[in-house]
Parts: structure tokens; sequence; C-alpha cells
């Protein structure tokens, strides 16, 4: 039997784009810690990635809810109410000139504001730039490859860690993008999901927030085919990418649903 996504996919234009898993194992909430493999009903939550250029799709035919990320924006398809739903601002850049925005307005009405209204003005002005000033405030990050080498679907890859506060926070093991058939394209993907809010976790299911992390990813050569969150010492998430292919997706793949009604808002 063929694999669905066979139906649409077309293999011609092999370097156009790529298709893969992006599998995420089970966490034990009563104990915070990664479910054995073995354990009776332990699948793991299996997501198909699709990436032609400058657009990627998450969510496969059969998904309740469909993210479609192009030209700097997130259309959010939920089956489930027959709307989509456009995200703005997306973008990191666009969160910043929000924000940027909302502070000149308040600011404006705090100079305009009579005398026993300035003071609470000025002080919503100066709360919401240090919060917008805190978000985009970058993290410092500590990087070191390991000698230890895993394999993620049959590629061979090499552990780097990731520290933040002298505390490990990630493991990646990164595979050459050369080595991977539609490796150059899955990493441009990943660095264009880096663009939006909160891009890092669709990227690699683990969430920094409005913080431009994936400035770093090329620092690590590859592309990471395994991830491992810690916290407190121990693996509370792991990721991996598997059943990498290269091709075109069918032009199907990005059309919104007809009939579906566009809501815009903010995410």
């Amino acid at each position: 039997m063929k694999p669905w996504w066979l139906a649409f996919w077309l293999p011609i234009a092999a370097q156009a784009g790529a298709f893969y898993d992006f599998t995420v194992r089970p966490l034990d909430q009563t104990n915070m810690s990664l479910v054995s493999a073995a354990a009776p009903g332990a699948l793991p939550r299996v997501t198909p990635y699709f990436v032609d250029g400058s657009k990627i799709r998450i969510g496969g035919p059969e998904a309740k809810t469909v993210y479609l990320f192009e030209d700097q924006s997130m259309y959010v398809i939920d089956h489930a109410s027959r709307t989509v739903h456009v995200v703005n601002p997306a973008t990191l850049n666009q969160v910043a000139a929000h924000y940027d925005q909302a502070i000149k307005q308040l600011q404006d009405l705090a100079a305009k504001a009579p005398p026993d209204e300035r003071a609470e003005a000025e002080q919503k002005a100066a709360d919401l730039k240090k919060a917008s000033d805190r978000m985009q405030a970058p993290v410092q990050r500590q990087y070191r490859v390991t000698a230890r080498l895993e394999s993620v679907d049959g590629h061979e890859c090499r552990i780097w860690e990731e520290s933040e506060n002298d505390a490990k926070r990630l493991e990646l093991c990164v595979a050459p993008a050369a080595a991977l058939t539609g490796g150059a394209q899955i990493l441009n993907g990943m660095k264009m999901l880096s663009q939006f809010r909160h891009g890092s976790k669709f990227a690699l299911g683990v969430d920094f927030g409005l913080t431009a992390w994936w400035a770093d990813i090329d620092r690590l050569g590859g592309v990471p085919l395994l991830v491992r969150e810690y916290k407190y010492d121990s693996v509370v998430s792991e990721v991996t990418l598997t059943g990498v292919h290269a091709g075109t997706p069918a032009a199907s793949l990005w059309e919104l649903p007809a009939g579906y009604p566009l809501q815009e808002g903010s995410d």
C-alpha cells in the first residue's frame, strides 16, 4: 500500500520541497518523565510537515487543525468550526512594530491627558515599553558539540548541548543538511518558522516565546533530527524528524478550503 502522502506529492521536481514527520513522545504527567515506548498505549503524536520554498504546512489531510505559514502570515484552518483564522501580528518583526505603535499611542495620550490622569497614563506606557524590551531582549545561550553520536531513522547525527544560565536546556542531534534528502529545504523551513511568534514551538517543539532563538541554528551546521528538552536535570520532551522525503507538494495543500470564512485577529 502506498503512503497517503503520495497523493499530495509530485516527486518530479525533487529539489523544490520536502516532507517529514514531526514526532513527539508523550510525557507522563504523574512523574514528568517520558513515557516508555514499551508502555501500553504509549503512541507518539505524529504530525506531517510539508515545505515548499517559503511556504510550510503543518498537518495532513485528516488533521482537524492545519497551520499554513506564508508571506509573513499564519493561517489556522479549523475544520471543526469550518473557519480560517488569520493571525496578525504573526512574525516577530510585526509583533515588535505592534508594540512600538502601542507604546507611541500611549505616550501621545499621556502628553495630552489632564494633570490628574497623566501620571497613570505615563506609567501604562512605561510598563508596556518595559514588557516589550524584556520580550525582545536576546537570551544568552551556550552551545557545546559533543563526541556522542546517535541515529534517527537511519541517519547518523551528532549531539549538541545548549545551556542557559549554566543549566542544560536542550540536546540536539544534528545531521548535515547535505546528508538528508530534502535537508536543505527542511533547514530553510525551520529558519522561516523562526520568524514567527512562537515559531520555535512549531519548528522544534520547544517554546522560546518571542525570543529570536533561531538566529543560532546556523551555528549547528545542520538539521536537528532529535531535540530533547531538559528541566531540573530531567528530560521533559523529545521530538524527532523522520520519514524525510524530497519532492514538490501538490498545489492543493496550500489552498484555503472553499466556503470557510476568514477571521482576522491577534494570536
